[in-house]
């Protein structure tokens, strides 16, 4: 019994020594939480529509020494975690520890990326200012300040300077590459805190603890302008960020106790808020939401959104535009530190002193290829012979409102059935849609969602704005005549109109600025289709159809009238290649009329009410019928000139002339959108 008790001993012992040779090398200390959310980084910078924004909770990790922060590489979405240790450490996004830095410094209390990602440098309670090539994390330079405890660092946005303040009042300047000291700004009467380069690195702006915001000219080497940060000579400056125009300031004050004896003779009454100041010291704005000191300051690279971390256990978002709240992401400790990544869709904060949470940031009303109502649409593919490919990306936005939040504006049956009829479609031949429907499609969610596809189109890029919905029309005091669609916060009594145009510019959008909008674009082709009454008034002319030299008309699309149904129908250019050399072939048209910017306009009607018809508008009737070929038409590209002849022809035909759609080309250069078939 002893002999094989001894045996099973050897061979447990074996087992375990095996299996701790084949099982993963984990950091002692370091322990991973997950979600059932894959982390994921949309290349395209995220973008607040309406003021909302969501959050998704993707992983966090616990470390094994106290840290003072967390920051985003912009080149790679590694997470650089620095604090109460030598060692600096980088995590994937799977938050699992791919390397580290050394420091010299037994501390690191300051920590700056370079915006390409390429330097990192630190500093520290041994007073070395430190370069990493985050690439091959060797040292670049190291620099011995004047000061014992260094606070703050950063880096200019060239890469050739490096900036570093702490207890000893002074900031110091140097040379990256030469590690030479090029200027010494001394002003501050207490420790540094924030430093910041600003109008093209010729100017920095300083934070310190003696509550002054310090603006320095650097070629000078001289202080410029300097103000008193909290309302009074009582508070703290506890974070800060700052740009070309303002400062960004988490400050902790005391509340003025004027005419207050209990306030006055008893204990402080503290307020924790967020002021946007000028560089004169103005307040431009102020939040004092949070409920605890701010701990920083983050800002997306586009200043679409910031977020803060704060002691009250929350990292909140704000919208940066309109200067307001948008949501608060709730941890279970202090939050210390927070970071946003290049795009804008991730976010990293540090929870008490050692927790690192990774979160998603979504927007709800982001460009899809999917939805849960067509999640499972085929998406179209790209040809290389084929059109599709000469456009990079489709983006469209549709939207569709049935009821209005003014009780009194007449219900649609189908303008939300028709929009989501148009996104479906659209989504099949490849178009990344923006729905907006009912309580969603509000006037701020439709210009911010205009905003989004402006921000993220380029000049390879064609656009779509689709509307079905109430449309009005305004004739104003000197006969002036303007058309409107309605969003759903419209709010205006339609049976008692105002002729004041600009009244009617508070809640609707008049068809002239959304077509002074889409101008505004660097998309090369876009198309504006509108299903609403009034919205003729997009034309300064009648319907007028672009010509084509007839000696290339035959080899292009048309509509035809076919006799023997009693109807007309759309015959498309097939399938195009791009080895035809001959200068009259549709290819070669093609080509041309895709190489040009466009601006095509087709609306329901002209300046007269439309019809909203059963299931489906004649309107958008004739354009899902157009583009999805349920005429009979064979597959192939049409040009928006002549889908929109085709739907003129079609609603004439099927109101009798009472209603007639118009199409204008607002472009000077003659281009044309092209749609697949």
């Amino acid at each position: 019994m002893k002999i094989n008790l001894k045996y099973l001993l050897i061979s447990l012992s074996i087992l375990t020594l095996t299996a701790c040779q084949n099982s993963p090398t984990i950091n002692k200390g370091i322990s991973i939480s997950t979600s059932s959310v894959k982390v994921k980084d949309i290349k395209e910078p995220l973008t607040v529509i309406g003021g909302e924004l969501s959050y998704d909770f993707i992983n966090s990790i616990y470390s094994n020494y106290k840290l003072y922060g967390v920051k985003f590489n912009p080149k790679n979405n590694t997470i650089i975690a620095y604090g109460d240790s030598s060692t600096i450490t980088i995590y994937n996004l799977d938050l699992k520890p791919i390397s580290s830095i050394e420091s010299k410094n037994d501390e690191i209390k300051a920590v700056d990326i370079s915006s390409d990602g390429k330097y990192l440098a630190c500093s520290g309670d041994d007073g070395y200012v430190e370069i990493w090539n985050l690439d091959s994390f060797n040292l670049v330079k190291r620099m011995r300040s004047s000061s014992n405890d260094i606070l703050a660092i950063a880096i200019s946005s060239d890469n050739k300077k490096v900036a570093s303040g702490g207890d000893d009042k002074v900031i110091d300047i140097w040379n990256i590459n030469s590690g030479e000291q090029i200027a010494k700004l001394e002003g501050h009467r207490d420790s540094v805190t924030n430093i910041g380069f600003i109008d093209y690195n010729r100017k920095i702006v300083s934070t310190a603890k003696d509550k002054k915001v310090k603006i320095w000219d650097i070629l000078r080497k001289r202080e410029i302008y300097s103000y008193l940060a909290p309302s009074n000579e009582y508070g703290e400056i506890k974070a800060a960020k700052s740009f070309d125009d303002y400062t960004i300031l988490g400050l902790t004050e005391v509340e003025s106790a004027e005419g207050n004896y209990r306030k006055r003779n008893g204990p402080p009454v503290w307020k924790y808020t967020i002021k946007f100041k000028d560089n004169q010291g103005n307040t431009l704005k102020e939040f004092n939401q949070h409920r605890e000191p701010i701990t920083d300051i983050a800002v997306a690279r586009n200043r679409a959104y910031m977020a803060t971390s704060s002691e009250d256990k929350t990292i909140r978002l704000w919208d940066l535009e309109k200067k307001r709240h948008i949501t608060n992401i709730v941890l279970k400790d202090r939050g210390y530190s927070v970071s946003i990544n290049k795009s804008g869709h991730l976010l990293v904060g540090l929870e008490g002193k050692k927790r690192i949470k990774l979160f998603e940031i979504r927007n709800s009303y982001e460009p899809t290829l999917s939805s849960s109502s067509s999640s499972n649409a085929p998406i179209a593919t790209t040809n290389q012979n084929g059109i599709s490919s000469w456009y990079r990306k489709e983006y469209a936005i549709v939207v569709g409102i049935d009821h209005y939040k003014r009780l009194s504006i007449p219900r649609l049956a189908n303008a939300v059935n028709d929009a989501r009829s148009v996104a479906k479609l659209l989504r099949k031949k490849g178009f990344e849609v923006i729905e907006l429907y009912n309580e969603n499609a509000t006037k701020e969610r439709i210009l911010d969602a205009l905003k989004k596809i402006k921000q993220t189109s380029t000049n390879q890029d064609a656009t779509l704005f689709y509307f079905a919905g109430h449309g009005d029309a305004v004739t104003g005091y000197n006969g002036v005549r303007e058309g409107y669609i309605l969003p759903y916060d419209f709010n205006a009594d339609l049976n008692n109109p105002n002729p004041d145009v600009m009244y009617y510019d508070k809640s609707a959008i008049s068809i002239s600025s959304l077509v002074m909008y889409t101008r505004d674009t660097r998309a090369k082709h876009i198309g504006i289709i509108l299903d609403s009454c009034f919205s003729g008034l997009a034309m300064d002319s009648k319907y007028a159809k672009k010509s084509i030299p007839s000696s290339s008309a035959k080899e292009l699309d048309r509509v035809e009238y076919d006799s023997k149904t009693r109807s007309v129908r759309i015959r498309p250019t097939k399938e195009i290649t791009t080895n035809n050399a001959n200068s009259n072939s549709s290819s070669s048209i093609f080509r041309d009329l895709l190489n040009k910017k466009s601006i095509n306009i087709l609306t329901a009607g002209d300046d007269q009410p439309v019809s909203d018809g059963t299931n489906h508008s004649p309107f958008t009737q004739a354009l899902l019928k157009a583009l999805e070929g349920e005429d009979g038409t064979k597959k192939g590209y049409i040009r928006f000139t002549t889908l929109a002849d085709y739907i003129k022809k079609y609603v004439e035909n099927k109101t009798h002339n009472r209603q007639k759609p118009q199409y204008k080309n607002e472009s000077l250069d003659g281009g044309d959108f092209i749609f697949k078939i």
